[in-house]
């Protein structure tokens, strides 16, 4: 059944479907076949502004300077060491987990653990089916 499914996402089955149903929806609601209340049918004029968050730069500016402290701080051999077994473990049957907790204890940053799984594992960019 699995190899299955994988040649069904490689071949773009699911996201077609899923696009498919979509369009079908969305002819629906366009014909009024389909009511979304609150939306479609029965919104109310008088719409509340809603809060969105704003993350202002200096946010970003403190993390990359936090990050960077953490490495200049952290046993680099240490993280090198750890990044190095769970690329070992990846290649393997071996259970991933311990070797991140292991990456994590040794202070490796989320871009560097997924960058060395992205080297065994490599990337999936999905193809857009319309």
């Amino acid at each position: 059944m699995l190899e299955g499914v994988l040649a069904g996402i490689e071949r773009g089955e699911f996201q077609q479907a899923i696009a498919e149903s979509a369009w079908r929806e969305q002819e629906r609601y366009g014909s009024g076949d389909l009511v979304k209340v609150g939306v479609t049918a029965f919104a109310e004029d008088d719409d509340v502004a809603i809060d969105v968050l704003v993350i202002p730069p200096e946010v970003e500016t403190d993390q990359v300077r936090r990050v960077r402290e953490v490495r200049a701080r952290r046993d680099r051999a240490a993280a090198e060491r750890a990044l190095a077994r769970l690329v070992e473990a990846a290649r393997s049957d071996e259970n991933l987990v311990p070797r991140l907790v292991e990456c994590a204890r040794a202070a490796c940053t989320q871009g560097e653990i997924v960058e060395s799984l992205r080297g065994v594992f490599g990337g999936y960019t999905e193809t857009p089916r319309f």
